[in-house]
This record gives structure tokens, C-alpha cells and sequence, in this order.
């Protein structure tokens, strides 16, 4: 059984099949443990597609390696061909893995640890990004380098080789790529956006949660739309940016709503009267909105700062209507990824709060509705005749 086993072996030195036994191995433990190297190096999130891209390489390396053993023993000539194939694919895979090790450490050593959804996460900063990028310039070039090695491809080591071509590649499309490296570090380096922030971006009218900052572009949860949106760091960063997670005080999010109440009648005869009516307007304002202060403080699905009192004002007389403007803050965001969380406490509190003043308005007996005023002007009568009148005016006129 030996002899028959040795006889369809190809005759290889020692060296050569140690070399074959430990990629063989080392193709069977990544084979293994893919799932459990990716759950390491990964902050969550839906793996299992990864999982299967790395199996199926894992796979097609045994076979080639399999294949190559099969040539080696029917063509004493072949070159390795298939072999080199494997090997290439290994190369890049462990260059992969390599670089996202690294990555995940110096993101560990210098990056920043936060809270988000209730588990401790650990974000990127200026520093880990700058560490990362030094790597992947290492991890690039040591790898077309052991690619060139495995071919054998000396001659493209030279200045007009393949290092040659691939600097000459990078400066003359720096301007695709260097802007947004650089507005990634302006971001980081701010210290203003992080992972978990909810922004609104200029131009854009939705509240969008920051997933990931990375080399090239920004990952966006969409609050109102609940889809992922992804932009790039250069346009990122040329767009004005509101921070709501990092308030300028300690209130909260200051928002404000509107409501247009048509003009009261003042049909009294003196003046005083007149202002005394319109002091008992006034209050049945205050006193609505009050109403709807103590009517939002009792919710608690409503996320309010209940240590600041509601503040209202008359902000503008127009023609049909005055307009009332009612301001009340909200208590800070949670570090959350997940929009139901956000829209919850940012939009539906802010319609709660809206609910409970129109609720407060019956009560007042205000009407929030905007009236329409309508000009009407007298236009005296046109004098008209009758059709029989007609008729025999115009028998009169025949004969």
C-alpha cells in the first residue's frame, strides 16, 4: 500500500514537500476558522457573505495545489503553474488579513473607545488612521513584491517596472483619491464627528446617523428614510455640518414650533376695554401652552428636558394671521446606530409635543387654523329686461 502510495507521488525533495504540507495545512485551519478570525477583526454586522468569499478561495487554492501535485507527477517539465496561481491567491488573501489585523490593533492602542447601543466600541482617530495608512503602504508594496518574486519576475523590480508604473498610476490620479484621504483625516482630526453622531448635511433635509468613517467615504444611516446612504469624505466635508449629538450647552436640542391664530375681535368702545380683552387673549395663549407644558411632562415616550420650562412668543403679525412660536428642548441623543431610536426621541417627541398643543388649543378654544380673508366690494344692480319686453319692442320697430 506504501509503495503504491509513494509510486503515484511525485518525486519531490524534502524541502519541497514540507513547502506543500504547510500550505495544504494552512489552507485547511483558514478553511476552519474563517468564520471566527472575521468575527474578530469585524465590529458586527452581517459576515456570513465574507465568511463564504474566503471558503471558496480557501477551496480553490486546495484545488490547484491538488492539481499542481497531479502535473508534477504526469510532466517531470511543468513549471509550477497552478501552484504559483495558489500562491499568488494566498499571498493577497494573507496581505488582506494582514492589513486588517494591524488595522484592528492600532485601533485598539490609539484609537477611541465609546459606548454605542449599549457596547463598548472602539472608533478610528487621527492617529490609528495615519497608522493605517502607513501599513497599507508597507502591506502594498511588500506584496507586489512577493508576487514578483513567486513569477519570477525580476526584471520588473527595475525603475521602468512595475514599482515605476504603479508611482507613476498613483500621481497622476492623486486627485481622484488624495482629497478624500485627506478630508477622512480632517474629520477625524476634528474630533467633531464620530461614529453613533446624528448630522444634518447642507442640502439635505433628513437626519442621518454616522455608521463608519473610512478611508474614501462615509457610511449614513437615513432617520427618516431608514436606508443607508454612503458620500464621499471630500463632499462630506464641504457641506456645512450640524452636529445635533454635541449640543453647545447642557438644555439639550433646542426646537421650535409655529402656529398661526387668526386676530381676536375687539368690538368694545373705549380703549381700556380693548386692552383688557386683548390681555385675555393673551392669556388664553400663555395658558394653552401651558397646558400643552404639562400635558407633554406627564408623557414619557415624550423626550423632553422637563428642568426647562416651554417658551413662547408672538413672532409675527401678518395679514391673516398672528403667528405664535413655541420653543422647547429635548434631551440628548443616545449613542445609537439604530434610526427607530433616533426618530423616536428627535421627531416623534417633537410631534407629540405638537399633539399636546392642539389638544391644549380646543380646550382654549383657539382655532389654529389660518383664516382667509376675503374682500368683498358692492356693484350696483344692471337694470334688465324682459324677454317679452324685447320681443315686442323689436315688432314695433318692423312695422
Amino acid at each position: 500500500m506504501d509503495a503504491l502510495l509513494l509510486q503515484a507521488l511525485p518525486n519531490l525533495s524534502h524541502t519541497e514537500w514540507i513547502a506543500h504540507v504547510a500550505v495544504f495545512a494552512l489552507n485547511i485551519i483558514l478553511l476552519i476558522f474563517a468564520p471566527f478570525i472575521l468575527r474578530l477583526l469585524e465590529n458586527g454586522g452581517d459576515l456570513r457573505a465574507r465568511v463564504h468569499l474566503l471558503r471558496y478561495l480557501n477551496i480553490l487554492v486546495l484545488g490547484l495545489h491538488g492539481f499542481d501535485i497531479f502535473m508534477l507527477k504526469i510532466n517531470p517539465a511543468y513549471q509550477n503553474y497552478f501552484i504559483n496561481v495558489g500562491l499568488s491567491l494566498m499571498v493577497v488573501y494573507a496581505a488582506l488579513f494582514i492589513y486588517s489585523l494591524f488595522c484592528f490593533f492600532s485601533k485598539k492602542r490609539f484609537g477611541k473607545e465609546k459606548e454605542i447601543d449599549g457596547k463598548a466600541v472602539y472608533l478610528d482617530t487621527y492617529s490609528s488612521r495615519l497608522i493605517d495608512l502607513v501599513i497599507l503602504c508597507i502591506t502594498l508594496i511588500t506584496t507586489v513584491y512577493v508576487l514578483i518574486k513567486i513569477w519570477h519576475a525580476d526584471s520588473m523590480l527595475e525603475t521602468t517596472g512595475i514599482f515605476g508604473i504603479f508611482v507613476a498610476f498613483l500621481a497622476f490620479t492623486s486627485s481622484i483619491w488624495a482629497p478624500d484621504i485627506i478630508s477622512g483625516l480632517i474629520i477625524l482630526n476634528t474630533k467633531m464627528l464620530e461614529d453613533g453622531d446624528v448630522v444634518l448635511v447642507d442640502a439635505y433635509p433628513d437626519e442621518y446617523i454616522i455608521s463608519r468613517v473610512s478611508l474614501i467615504y462615509v457610511v449614513l444611516f437615513d432617520v427618516r428614510n431608514n436606508h443607508r446612504t454612503l458620500i464621499r469624505n471630500s463632499r462630506f466635508t464641504n457641506s456645512k455640518l450640524d452636529n445635533i449629538s454635541r449640543v453647545a450647552g447642557s438644555d439639550g436640542i433646542r426646537q421650535k414650533l409655529s402656529y398661526k391664530i387668526g386676530y381676536p375681535s375687539f368690538d368694545a368702545a373705549s380703549s381700556k376695554e380693548r386692552v383688557v380683552q386683548h390681555r385675555s387673549f393673551m392669556n388664553r395663549v400663555d395658558r394653552m401652552f401651558k397646558r400643552a407644558e404639562e400635558g407633554a411632562s406627564k408623557d414619557a415616550d415624550i423626550k423632553i428636558n422637563r428642568s426647562r420650562d416651554f417658551s413662547w412668543s408672538m413672532t409675527n403679525a401678518g395679514d391673516y394671521a398672528l403667528e405664535f412660536t413655541l420653543w422647547f428642548y429635548l434631551e440628548r441623543l443616545p449613542n445609537t446606530r439604530l434610526t427607530g431610536t433616533i426618530r423616536r426621541h428627535l421627531i416623534a417627541s417633537t410631534y407629540k409635543v405638537n399633539e399636546a398643543v392642539y389638544e391644549a388649543s380646543i380646550f382654549e378654544g383657539l382655532n389654529l387654523a389660518t383664516p382667509d380673508l376675503l374682500s368683498v366690494e358692492r356693484v350696483a344692480p344692471v337694470e334688465r329686461h324682459s324677454f317679452e319686453e324685447k320681443f315686442e319692442g323689436g315688432l314695433e320697430e318692423s312695422a
